[in-house]
C-alpha cells in the first residue's frame, strides 16, 4: 500500500488541513498517511482520526511537526502534497517524488503557483491553484495511488528537475568568483605599483604599497 506524507508548510497550513480532513476516510482506504498538521491544528485532527474506523485509523499518523525523521517520512513517501515554495521543490525534485502542490496564494509574486505550474506542465507535479476542494484533492490523488506506473513516470519527471549537487556546485561558484575578485585585486594592485612583474615574481600576496616603489626604498 502506498504512503501519502501531507505537509501544510510553516504557513497557511489551515487550507491542505482542511481539505485533507475532508477526504481523509477515502484517502486512508487507499494508502497510509503522515500528516504534519502543525501545532495549532493537531488536536483537532487527533479527535477527527478517533471517529474513523479502526482498520483506517491505524493507517493514519498526524503529528504537529517533523524533526530529524524528515529524510526518512521523504524516503517512505509515495506521494507528497504540500505547498510549493522553493524549498519544499528543491527537495522533492532531487529525491524524486511524485507530488499534488497547493501553492499559498499569499507568497510573494504568486511564486508557488509558477513553481506549481511548471512542474506540471512537464508531467513532474499536479498543481491546484486557486481555491480547490476536496473533490479536486482526490481526483488529483487517486490516479497517483491507484496507478504505480503512473506514480512512478512522475517521480522521474521530477527528479529530472531536481539538483541533489546543487550545494556542491553553490560553492564551485563562490570560490570562484572570489578566486576572480583576488585575481583583479592583484592585477589592480600592480598596475599602481608602477614597477615590472618581476617586482611581484616572488611576491605572495599583491604589492599594496605603491609608495614604497615611488619614494625608491
Amino acid at each position: 500500500m502506498p504512503t501519502v506524507y501531507v505537509t501544510g508548510g510553516a504557513q497557511g497550513a489551515q487550507q491542505i488541513n482542511t481539505l485533507v480532513a475532508e477526504v481523509l476516510p477515502w484517502m486512508l482506504s487507499h494508502a497510509d498517511v503522515i500528516h504534519q498538521c502543525g501545532p495549532t491544528a493537531l488536536e483537532a485532527l487527533r479527535g477527527h482520526a478517533e471517529t474513523l474506523p479502526p482498520a483506517l485509523r491505524q493507517r493514519y499518523l498526524v503529528t504537529g511537526y517533523v524533526g530529524a525523521e524528515l529524510p526518512d517520512v521523504l524516503a517512505l513517501a509515495d506521494v507528497v502534497i504540500s505547498r510549493s515554495g522553493a524549498g519544499t521543490i528543491a527537495e522533492i525534485t532531487a529525491l524524486g517524488k511524485a507530488s499534488v502542490f497547493i501553492p499559498l496564494a499569499s507568497s510573494a509574486g504568486n511564486e508557488q503557483a509558477h513553481n506549481a505550474l511548471h512542474l506540471q506542465d512537464t508531467g513532474a507535479a499536479i498543481g491546484l491553484t486557486g481555491s480547490p476542494t476536496p473533490q479536486d484533492l482526490q481526483a488529483a490523488v487517486a490516479p497517483l495511488l491507484g496507478d504505480p506506473a503512473r506514480r512512478a513516470a512522475m517521480a522521474g519527471h521530477a527528479r529530472a528537475h531536481g539538483r541533489p549537487d546543487a550545494a556542491v556546485k553553490l560553492v564551485d561558484v563562490v570560490l570562484s568568483a572570489v578566486g576572480e575578485q583576488r585575481l583583479r585585486e592583484r592585477s589592480e594592485s600592480m598596475s599602481r605599483c608602477g614597477k615590472p612583474l618581476a617586482c611581484h615574481k616572488f611576491a605572495p600576496r599583491p604589492c599594496i604599497r605603491p609608495a614604497f616603489h615611488a619614494e625608491g626604498r
